[in-house]
Order: C-alpha cells, then sequence, then structure tokens
C-alpha cells in the first residue's frame, strides 16, 4: 500500500512541476510579444511625428515664401527642421513649387 502512495505523489509532484514551468513559459511568452509590441508602436510613433514635423515645415515655408522647400536640407537650414537621421530617412518628392511635395518617412533598419 505504502509504494502505491509513493507513486501517486511522485506523479502528483511531477505534474505541479509541469504545470508550473508550462505556466512559466506562457507568462514569458506573452512578456516578450508585449515588448516587440510596445518597441513597434514606439517605432510607428516616431515615423509619423517625423513626417507630420516635416509637413508642417514645408506648409510653413509655402506660406512665407510661396513656394515649397526644394529638399529635406533647404528645411533644416531654413526652418529649423530636426529630426534623428540615424534612425530615420525621409523622402522628399516634389513636382513644382506651388504643388504640395510628396513626403514619406522611412525608418532606417
Amino acid at each position: 500500500m505504502k509504494k502505491f502512495v509513493d507513486v501517486k505523489a511522485r506523479r502528483a509532484e511531477r505534474q505541479g512541476v509541469l504545470k508550473s514551468l508550462l505556466f512559466v513559459g506562457i507568462i514569458s511568452a506573452v512578456l516578450i510579444v508585449g515588448v516587440f509590441y510596445i518597441s513597434n508602436m514606439g517605432s510607428e510613433q516616431g515615423i509619423k511625428l517625423t513626417r507630420e514635423a516635416a509637413v508642417r515645415t514645408a506648409v510653413e515655408c509655402y506660406a512665407i515664401e510661396g513656394i515649397y522647400p526644394p529638399n529635406v536640407q533647404y528645411m533644416e537650414d531654413n526652418y529649423n527642421l530636426s529630426y534623428d537621421k540615424t534612425k530615420y530617412y525621409i523622402h522628399y518628392d516634389i513636382f513644382a513649387s506651388n504643388i504640395m511635395p510628396t513626403i514619406e518617412v522611412y525608418e532606417k533598419r
């Protein structure tokens, strides 16, 4: 009878350890996914804010000078546009000086 109780106790102990390991694994996976999600949200927010700053600066230039700036460097030099050049690339495509340029921001990888 004692042998049967010992086997049953060991089996219950193993099941408890397995359940604990499974629980720790699930919690770890959820935390890792959460960190990647938050990191991605921050990156998207940075791209959005950089684009908004570039558009706002281009419109300011148009309001003051009557033309859109010829390039990003012009906005940096004359209108104090600043952004993290190590992190983002601004694609600035101007068709004509009186038509709003296409402004896209990409994250450098």
